[in-house]
């Protein structure tokens, strides 16, 4: 990124510079380009439990008080060494009365989905869930259709997550392919050079090296995954279609 704008490499990070700010603008890119959902960091099927976000408080009789926000709901149900209790009521956005003392400084959020942490974009299918309409909402899973952030099974969720630019080590962690580093990079060069720089020769030039990068990218991609168009159920639902086929939106069609 530094040579794009005729800058000298480095060969360590640096915390101030045009250094620093190539490192930023390398991240921001990352994670903009893996949040697109790619077959290397996509994965469908994914289960997503519900009643696996925690919450730590401090505890007085049936009354809790948490450090941060706890996000709790009057009538809400939690869970305590797997004993449910009932929110009785919110006393702020840190503290809030049960129906019985917890027996532990740890609660379970009963009937919430928690978000992975290294999770970019969640999605349902709306053949296996008509009537769910999920959103991530930091630490959880929110239903826009439904106005809830309670479910009341777990879920099989489509996934995007953001896997490590490259390895730290040598124990097989999940990293994106050489391809994509590719693609990443030199869209991070052409954005670095252009709020740095501006030459408008030397950003066309970037962008050509980007504009290649990501070709390359989507032909390894369509090679990878093998996509074809009876992947979609929609599709299939086309050619095998008959009178006891069970598509879901048979009757709107």
């Amino acid at each position: 990124m530094l040579s794009t704008i005729g800058q000298a490499r480095i060969s360590s990070l640096q915390s101030a510079g045009e250094a620093n700010d190539a490192q930023k603008i390398l991240e921001e890119i990352d994670k903009a380009v893996q949040s697109e959902g790619w077959h290397f960091n996509r994965y469908e099927d994914v289960t997503l439990a519900k009643g696996t976000a925690s919450i730590a408080h401090s505890t007085s009789g049936s009354t809790i008080t948490t450090s941060n926000p706890h996000y709790l709901e009057k009538d809400e149900t939690v869970t305590s060494s797997g004993t449910n209790l009932t929110v009785a009521t919110i006393v702020n956005d840190k503290s809030a009365t049960l129906s019985a003392a917890p027996s532990t400084n740890v609660l379970f959020y009963a009937e919430r989905i928690a978000v992975p942490t290294n999770v970019l974009n969640i999605d349902l299918s709306i053949y296996d869930y008509p009537s769910v309409d999920p959103v991530a909402r930091g630490k959880f899973l929110f239903d826009r259709k439904n106005s809830t952030y309670q479910f009341n099974d777990d879920v099989k969720a489509i996934v995007t997550h953001q896997l490590a630019f490259e390895a730290t080590t040598d124990t097989g962690e999940p990293t994106v392919p050489e391809y994509a580093r590719r693609y990443i990079i030199t869209k991070a060069a052409r954005v670095f050079a252009s709020r740095h720089v501006g030459d408008p020769e030397l950003v066309k030039l970037a962008a050509q090296e980007e504009y290649e990068a990501r070709m390359n990218m989507i032909h390894k991609e369509a090679e990878n995954a093998d996509y074809s168009i009876f992947n979609s159920r929609l599709s299939n639902y086309t050619v095998v279609r008959d009178s006891s086929n069970s598509y879901p939106f048979k009757s709107r069609l």
